[in-house]
């Protein structure tokens, strides 16, 4: 058995420190009243490997800000990240509790990812799916994310990405054509769509 010397508890920052036989364990306000842990009462084997797992915690949580301070993670990203240095349970339990708190917000994500690669990078919408589902946002949030693109024109977008990326003068030539049509569809625009862009250029 082994006595808590003391406890130091720090509301602002909801830590504590718990000192137990010399050893020092930096802890969340939350575990420590979880734990049930008192100034002076003794504890045991099992207490001792819960206060580790809770030091372990601690560091993971502060690790998932240290991540989150270089910008916005979906939650499988931070799950992953974490997973780089602490066990795969934890690392999901942490990524959990930040969706719970607010820290991360998948759908939110979504809509300002689907806005960047729309507006900004001219993307096709099949290709803005991909790039979210990449990041770990799941169907229903990418749905949702791109909703208000979908009932918009998209020729004008297409023609655009020709124009940008390929030489117009050359678009009677079959072979250059299907490498076009390919580069466009790469890009996530619809078949059917680019077909119809490229058949006006045939007749300019």
């Amino acid at each position: 058995m082994y006595k808590i010397e003391a406890i130091l508890r720090d509301n602002n920052s909801n830590e504590a420190v718990v000192i137990v036989g010399g050893n020092s364990y930096r802890i969340t306000v939350h575990d420590l009243d979880t734990i049930g842990l008192e100034e002076g009462s003794l504890v045991d084997e099992k207490e001792i490997e819960l206060l580790n797992e809770a030091v372990e915690r601690l560091l993971c949580i502060k690790k998932a800000f240290d991540f989150l301070s270089y910008g916005d993670l979906s939650e499988k990203q931070l799950r992953d990240k974490l997973c780089r240095k602490f066990p795969r349970e934890l690392s999901s339990d942490v990524a959990r509790l930040f969706v719970e708190r607010g820290y991360v917000n998948d759908a939110r994500l979504a809509e300002r990812y689907a806005e960047t690669f729309y507006e900004f990078k001219n993307m096709g919408l099949q290709r803005i799916r991909n790039e979210l589902f990449r990041r770990g946002i799941s169907k229903d949030d990418i749905e949702n994310a791109i909703a208000k693109y979908e009932s918009e024109d998209q020729y004008e977008r297409i023609e655009v990405f020709i124009r940008k990326k390929y030489d117009i003068s050359k678009m009677n030539d079959i072979k250059y054509r299907q490498k076009v049509y390919s580069g466009a569809l790469r890009a996530g625009f619809s078949g059917a769509d680019i077909g119809d862009v490229l058949r006006n250029f045939e007749s300019e």
